[in-house]
């Protein structure tokens, strides 16, 4: 079987069995290749195709140019002959051949930070004593870097195609932000680890995608004092501040402030004390968020007139918990009770089945239309363990916050395995890793 491979991070490279496909008419035909490999989950109408690539263009003329692009790209991939062809096309319709031998650094990219995800989760359960990750999460992480040559499809362009130009930036900033989770994520394990050599040149690479962000400046502030490159370490200080002004127009924040003066004044160095500085200081190791949420638990609000509601949803509950689980949404006019109605039926639930979670999510009158994954995402980051007060809210039975945390390891083995392309998209990377990283020192 022929095999083909793209690589698109840091620019479009193709080979065809090891040999550079050269062949291409032009950036159109590459673009189309790249578009259907990127998007191989579905079929493409061809109507939306010629209008993506040719909107300037009439109907039939655009229609036409993507036949033409369509016959270069065929015999430029061999798929007139092929055995298995990379293309799979109809009268309608045009996709890309997930059966055919294809590879695609785009979308293993993801897989391989996935797969760390999954060996992270195992650790959680198998070595709750444990604080770093597992070697073969890490090997994954860096496998990913790895394959990171800059940026999607850098230098290239599709010239007059303004839809796919506004489709490559919506997928680089997606790929720069899994990027920078996984940078994240290696820089704290070889921080912890002190392997001080490759943590500074993760968090540098972090820096040059994002050089405005605080936490990584600090991060390099760390490590180069922990390191013993107390020098190097103010001067970063003094390229942190100029870089926050230049790109935002802000001073450090105090945070960054505490921990220049910590290294300066010589309270920083000592692997013991690493990564501890916070306002006052000196601060203690990362803890467990807190479950004493100040919630109030047992002066609830009297429900009033809401038995049958109540009823309603007990029963659907107990089809939940036989098996046959569902998605409700509770609506009303603002002030109608819904907040109440839902805290009054958490509570009883939670009493009702001592193993029950619980997580809820809102709707929001001004941006649900623009967001309306909110009331998912709330839910999500929840049940991975993103459990601050305002996300929790009121009327909960006691100990729920602490049910939500303690099926962390659960929750994201399940994310890792049956929805890894939520990671980053519903669920923050970098916030996820952090918890996973607290929970596992704290079983210890």
């Amino acid at each position: 079987m022929t095999h083909l491979a793209l690589s698109l991070l840091g620019g479009f490279q193709a080979t065809l069995d090891g040999h550079s496909l050269t062949q291409f008419k032009s950036n159109k035909v590459r673009a189309l290749l790249v578009y259907l490999a990127v998007e191989a989950d579905r079929p493409h109408r061809r109507e939306a195709l010629a209008a993506m690539f040719w909107p300037e263009h009439s109907d039939r003329a655009a229609l036409g140019n993507l036949r033409y692009s369509l016959a270069n790209l065929r015999r430029t991939l061999g798929d007139r002959t092929a055995a298995v062809p990379f293309l799979l096309i109809t009268h309608d319709s045009i996709q890309l051949n997930q059966a055919s031998d294809i590879w695609l650094d785009v979308t293993h990219f993801p897989k391989q930070v996935a797969a760390s995800y999954r060996q992270g989760s195992d650790l959680l359960s198998s070595q709750p004593g444990a604080v770093t990750l597992a070697a073969a999460a890490v090997q994954n992480l860096q496998a990913a870097i790895a394959l990171y040559r800059g940026c999607f499809l850098e230098g290239f362009s599709a010239g007059d195609s303004a839809p796919f130009e506004e489709w490559m930036l919506l997928r680089r900033e997606q790929i720069e932000q899994q990027v920078i989770s996984a940078l994240s994520s290696l820089v704290t394990e070889m921080e912890t680890r002190g392997n001080y050599q490759d943590a500074q040149a993760y968090v540098r690479q972090q820096m040059a995608l994002e050089p405005w962000n605080e936490a990584a400046q600090r991060s390099l502030m760390r490590i180069l004092a922990s390191d013993g490159q107390r020098t190097a370490a103010l001067h970063q200080f003094q390229i942190c501040r100029r870089v926050l002004w230049e790109e935002l127009g802000v001073e450090p924040a105090e945070e960054t402030v505490a921990l220049y003066e910590a290294i300066r004044v010589g309270k920083w160095g000592d692997r013991e004390t690493s990564r501890q500085v916070d306002k006052g200081g000196i601060r203690k190791p990362a803890s467990r968020p807190s479950l004493s949420l100040g919630l109030p638990v047992t002066a609830s609000a009297p429900i009033v007139a809401r038995e049958e509601e109540l009823a309603r949803l007990d029963a659907l509950l107990a089809q939940a918990v036989a098996g046959a689980g569902g998605v409700v949404f509770v609506t009303g006019e603002a002030g109608s009770g819904k907040t109440a109605l839902l805290g009054e039926f958490t509570r009883r639930a939670m009493m009702a089945h001592a193993e029950l979670l619980v997580a809820r999510g809102a709707c929001d009158a001004v941006t649900g239309i623009g967001d309306p994954y909110l009331p998912f995402r709330e839910i999500l980051q929840l049940l991975t363990g993103d459990i601050e007060p305002e996300r929790v809210g009121p009327g909960l039975a006691p100990g729920h916050a602490n049910r939500l945390w303690m099926a962390l390891p659960d929750a994201v083995q399940a994310l890792a395995a049956e929805g890894s392309d939520l990671i980053d998209t519903l669920v923050p990377a970098a916030g996820l890793a952090l918890r996973v990283e607290t929970f596992a020192r704290q079983s210890g």
